[in-house]
C-alpha cells in the first residue's frame, strides 16, 4: 500500500487496526491458489447476501449473530483481494470497479438488513416509541440508499466535469478534519458500523440501531452532497 493511502486508510481506525490486520491472515490461504483478486470481490458478496437472509429470517440471537459473521466476513475479503493483487501484482483497472461493487452491496444490505431483523423482533427501543413493525424495514432501506446515494452523485460529477480533482474535498479523507473522520468511523460500513451491528444483536438494540443510522446517515448524506456541489 502506497504512502499516501495508507495515511487516507488510517482514519477508518476499526477498518484499519482491526480489519485489515485479520485480512492479512484470510490473505495466507488464498496465496497457494490460481485465485484472482477479481474473483475475491465477487466471491465477498456470497457472505454478504447469506448474512443478508439470515438476519431477514432469524429469530434467535444466534442466527443474528451468525449473520453478523458473514458480514465480517465480507470485511475481512475486502482486504484480501487488495492484498492479493500487492502481493503477486496482479493489478487491473476492473479491480478497484469491482471492489467497489461488493461495496456498494455491503453498504445497502447491512442497514437494510437491520432494518428487516428489526421489524420482525422489536426491542427495547419499540416498547417506548411504538412505531409500526414494518417502519424498521423502510427506515434501514433508506438509510442504505442514504449511505450510497453521494457515491454515484460524486462519480456523475466526475464523469460530467471531466475533473477528478474537483471532488478531492471529499474523496481525500487523509485530509478530513475531526469532525469528518467522527462521522467516517461512524458511518463506514466496515468501521465502527460493525461493531455497532453486532452490540445491537447482543442488547437487543437492532431497532434503535435502525433508528439512529437512518438519522445519521441521511445528516452525513446532506453534508457529503453540499460539500459535492460545493466543490464542483
Amino acid at each position: 500500500m502506497s504512502p499516501e493511502k495508507k495515511k487516507t486508510a488510517r482514519n477508518d481506525y476499526f477498518a484499519f487496526y482491526v480489519g485489515r490486520p485479520l485480512s492479512y491472515v484470510l490473505t495466507i490461504p488464498f496465496l497457494y491458489t490460481n485465485i484472482s483478486p477479481n474473483t475475491v470481490s465477487i466471491i465477498s458478496i456470497v457472505p454478504l447476501i447469506i448474512g443478508f437472509i439470515l438476519m431477514s429470517i432469524g429469530t434467535s440471537r444466534n442466527i443474528f449473530i451468525f449473520g453478523w459473521i458473514c458480514f465480517f466476513l465480507w470485511n475481512l475479503l475486502d482486504g484480501v483481494d487488495g492484498n492479493i493483487a500487492r502481493y503477486k501484482k496482479q493489478f487491473s483497472k476492473m479491480g478497484s470497479v469491482y471492489d467497489a461493487m461488493s461495496g456498494y452491496v455491503a453498504m445497502v444490505l447491512s442497514f437494510f438488513a437491520w432494518g428487516i431483523a428489526a421489524a420482525h423482533n422489536p426491542g427495547y427501543f419499540q416498547s417506548v416509541v411504538a412505531f409500526p413493525d414494518d417502519f424498521y424495514i423502510i427506515l434501514g432501506g433508506l438509510s442504505g440508499v442514504f449511505v450510497i446515494f453521494p457515491r454515484l452523485i460524486m462519480h456523475k460529477a466526475i464523469t460530467t466535469l471531466g475533473n477528478q480533482n474537483s471532488m478531492d474535498v471529499v474523496k481525500d479523507k487523509s485530509s478530513y478534519s475531526m469532525i469528518k473522520i467522527i462521522a467516517l468511523n461512524l458511518t463506514s460500513v466496515s468501521g465502527f458500523v460493525q461493531v455497532f451491528m453486532l452490540i445491537a444483536i447482543l442488547f437487543d438494540m437492532m431497532d434503535i440501531f435502525t433508528f439512529c443510522y437512518f438519522v445519521c446517515n441521511f445528516l452525513v448524506m446532506l453534508v457529503s452532497l453540499r460539500s459535492i456541489y460545493k466543490g464542483r
